[in-house]
């Protein structure tokens, strides 16, 4: 192959850019943050996302990844995604209803396997994640490849989910770990008289 041919054939990869993931990223930049919410929501349906009735995008949706964003996304109705949001779809990424999220959520579905002293990033490896209904993902959170969220469970803000979290419970720091399950009351308090959601999150 001569030099041309490998310029031709590197640049063509280069220019392989999937529109619908440009154009999600471009209109969802383009209005001010907390601003004009349904109408981001509406133009990202335009460009093929599944997105439930009553769901919104609150700011910028970045998407990375490879595969047809229609199969590889979908997100339940009454959801509210805070943003700006990375989304890695190299495999599937299903959300549920009524999940929240807060600013500067990661959530990536691609791995590396550990390979030997020579080069220890090897190979990847692509698992989807399920967030269950009524979830609550904090600020600053990152949700790695293979993770289920379950039904009700909260996620701490700043936390980083390396494996399943059970229904109703809560999980915190780095890596995250069980906090307490939300269903128990909090010994010697009331529910009028527990901490906040924000207040219980950066606990």
């Amino acid at each position: 192959m001569t030099q041309l041919q490998r310029l031709v054939r590197a640049a063509r990869q280069e220019l392989d850019i999937d529109p619908r993931r440009l154009g999600a990223h471009l209109v969802s930049r383009i209005l001010p943050q907390n601003g004009f919410n349904r109408v981001r929501t509406a133009l990202l349906r335009a460009l093929g996302l599944r997105i439930a009735a009553g769901s919104s995008f609150a700011g910028a949706l970045h998407i990375t990844g490879c595969g047809s964003l229609p199969d590889l996304l979908s997100v339940g109705p009454g959801c509210h995604i805070t943003g700006p949001v990375h989304i890695d779809l190299a495999a599937p990424v299903r959300i549920g209803a009524r999940v929240y999220m807060g600013y500067e959520v990661m959530i990536l579905t691609v791995d590396h396997e550990i390979g030997d002293s020579e080069q220890r990033c090897a190979g990847r490896v692509a698992r989807g994640i399920t967030i269950d209904d009524g979830a609550w993902i904090g600020s600053r959170a990152v949700i790695l490849p293979g993770v289920h969220v379950g039904k009700g469970a909260i996620v701490a803000a700043g936390a980083v989910v390396t494996r399943d979290v059970p229904p109703q419970a809560m999980v915190g720091g780095v890596p995250a770990r069980f906090v307490r399950d939300l269903d128990e009351p909090v010994a010697g308090a009331t529910r009028r008289s527990e901490p906040s959601g924000l207040r219980a999150l950066a606990r």
